[in-house]
């Protein structure tokens, strides 16, 4: 009768034993995943951070100038487009907020912040863009058209990171 009450302990030690160490090894695996998800957010690798250099409108046409030390990027975006991006850069609000204005105020009451802004691609003459939001420890990746991120981005002072292969090398 000994043995046996010393036989079912040992089982259920090593049965609690058993779980303990699932468990642990679950969080581990937990934890890792959300360390490389959050690593794979913030990765620059093949992109250089650029600031915005110069807005220029022309008629019915408008060029964004982003710049670093010896690259740049320059493209087409729409008067309305430039109006909005130099708006944010003068920090002048009109009669009214306009829709970037609207959108960090959204932003802000949700405690969502902006981290970052990617121009990732050109594809059939149109470039994409990834607008990097953070609410506590959850990220979410926004797909966006260039002059709305960068136009968000002049407003909450984020980095701006444009894919290497998109730049034309000045020096």
């Amino acid at each position: 009768m000994i043995w046996y009450t010393r036989s079912r302990r040992k089982r259920r030690l090593m049965y609690s034993l058993t779980i303990i160490i699932l468990i642990l090894i679950a969080i581990s695996i937990y934890s890792l995943y959300g360390y490389v998800q959050t690593r794979k957010i913030f990765a620059t690798e093949g992109f250089i951070e650029m600031r915005l250099e110069k807005v220029i409108s022309v008629d019915k046409l408008a060029v964004v100038q982003l710049k670093s030390d010896c690259s740049e990027l320059s493209f087409y975006i729409s008067p309305d487009q430039a109006s909005a991006i130099s708006e944010g850069i003068s920090n002048v609000t009109k009669f009214r907020p306009m829709t970037h204005d609207t959108f960090v105020n959204v932003l802000e009451g949700f405690d969502v912040k902006p981290i970052m802004v990617k121009i990732t691609k050109l594809s059939e003459n149109t470039y994409y863009a990834e607008l990097t939001l953070q609410r506590g420890n959850r990220f979410l990746i926004v797909d966006s058209r260039p002059s709305d991120a960068i136009a968000l981005a002049v407003r909450t002072n984020v980095p701006i990171y444009v894919n290497e292969s998109l730049t034309t090398k000045v020096c």
